[in-house]
């Protein structure tokens, strides 16, 4: 669904540029936001990706097939590099990732995926088995990447 700015949700009675509602399987967008999100392509926002990261969450454990597969395997060891406390600590000291992926482990995700696709320099020089990982996850196999 697409609004032409942000929306009411009922989910929780608050205001969202986006959304994805696995309940009903749909994905709620704010148009305007999700055009800004491409114009400014180095500030690891970008509402598309974000929300789409929550959509291929979903579909990757409710399917059996070897994408789903390779999504679900990185995923696990993207959320077990988080409990190394050499990441921890890296991630207190650099405060790199913005302070909503750490609502939860989709959230973090979802941002993790807004970085790696927005300034993929930046994210290996600072965690580079995050963006290996990261990297897999998504099957990036593109010159720069």
């Amino acid at each position: 669904l697409l609004y032409p700015g942000e929306f009411y949700s009922t989910m929780n009675d608050a205001y969202h540029k986006g959304e994805f509602n696995p309940r009903e399987r749909a994905l709620v967008l704010s148009w305007s936001d999700f055009e800004n999100g491409y114009k400014i392509t180095d500030d690891n926002l970008n509402l598309g990706i974000h929300e789409f990261m929550h959509a291929m969450q979903l579909e990757s454990l409710k399917s059996r097939d070897l994408d789903s597969s390779r999504f679900g395997k990185q995923f696990q060891k993207i959320l077990q590099q988080l409990t190394q406390q050499e990441v921890k600590d890296k991630l207190d000291e650099t405060r790199y990732f913005r302070a909503y992926a750490f609502t939860n482990q989709y959230e973090f995700m979802a941002v993790l995926t807004e970085y790696f696709i927005e300034s993929p320099g930046d994210f290996k020089m600072h965690f580079p088995k995050l963006y290996q990982h990261t990297r897999q996850l998504l099957n990036f196999n593109f010159a720069g990447y």
